[in-house]
């Protein structure tokens, strides 16, 4: 669990931001409004894996840090592999113990039922229906209490309102762009700043910006896989990225053997976890995308194999 942390007078458990989030500034402003003003007090961003949500719950949470006097804590449930922990892993962050004639959960609800705080429930999909019963049953006995959770699926408990979260914008592949414009499109963005911290010296120019957007197309906009397309830059270029993006096995099979298996399944815990892959020597964006479900995997699209071929076509200046 993170380390609890005090800014001022306001407590909270958030890693540092690293990074710039790219391309989600309205959706954290309108998503600040909403967990403040939402009568079901229960935000869920859902959404596939790779698709930024735990990076917008992150971002959301820290911009509501003065929100909440008595704190903004993340509980991330990656770890988890029994669901029944899930109320341990809330107390631990609260700092509550158990005791032998009380339950962990009530001994939650007790904690926090006259405190005004966010909690922030990450990766409840594979411990979806625990999560769904410990939300209810914490918002039933808190009354200033807002939950903001990331998962795949909705946790479909009364009051609660889900919230897609989108891939980055991308230009419309049949119209004329130039490199200014192209390089403001939240997708090209991306992949143009983890691509300059690899290497410093990389830019979009007339001649590989019809690449750079046909890769950003190909990894159809999701952050996680960008940007660890863009860890390759320096490596390969992306000329041979856009090229290995077609092959089935491609820069998997080259990474010293990091297919999928029984002993590395498919990683449920989205973001958060597949962070420590963001290396060429550990890809996840070489063809694969992990889909809910324990060990689910399957190539891109072909839809997305047709954006790709319509970026070549594509005319960009």
């Amino acid at each position: 669990m993170a380390r609890l942390a005090q800014v001022g007078d306001e407590h909270h458990n958030l890693p540092p931001d690293s990074t710039q989030l790219v391309g989600r500034d309205k959706d954290v402003a309108n998503l600040c409004h909403v967990v403040l003003e939402s009568e079901g007090r229960l935000v869920t961003l859902t959404g596939v894996g790779g698709c930024g949500k735990t990076r917008l719950a992150l971002r959301v949470a820290s911009s509501m840090i003065g929100s909440f006097k008595d704190g903004v804590w993340l509980v991330s449930l990656a770890p988890l592999v029994d669901p029944q922990l899930v109320p341990h892993a809330v107390a631990s962050v609260l700092g509550v113990r158990g005791r032998p004639d009380r339950a962990v959960l009530d001994a939650v609800v007790a904690h926090l039922a006259r405190r005004q705080a966010l909690l922030v429930l990450d990766n409840c999909e594979h411990v979806v229906k625990v999560c769904a019963e410990v939300a209810y049953t914490l918002l039933q006995g808190c009354p200033g209490l807002r939950l903001l959770a990331t998962s795949r699926e909705p946790l479909h408990i009364s009051g609660e309102r889900a919230w897609r979260v989108p891939s980055l914008t991308l230009p419309d592949p049949a119209s004329h762009v130039s490199v200014e414009q192209l390089v403001r499109y939240p997708a090209v963005e991306l992949f143009v700043k983890r691509a300059v911290e690899v290497q410093a010296d990389f830019v979009v120019s007339p001649a590989n910006a019809p690449v750079v957007a046909a890769v950003s197309a190909r990894l159809e906009g999701l952050p996680l896989a960008i940007e660890l397309a863009a860890a390759w830059v320096r490596a390969l270029g992306v000329e041979q990225i856009l090229e290995r993006l077609d092959n089935e096995f491609g820069l998997l099979v080259a990474a010293a053997g990091r297919r999928p298996t029984a002993s590395r399944p498919c990683a449920r815990r989205s973001t958060g976890a597949m962070a420590c892959w963001g290396s060429p020597s550990a890809s996840y964006f070489s063809g694969w995308r992990c889909l809910s479900g324990a060990g689910a995997w399957r190539l891109l699209r072909p839809s997305a194999v047709a954006a790709e071929s319509r970026w070549k076509r594509c005319s960009v200046s």
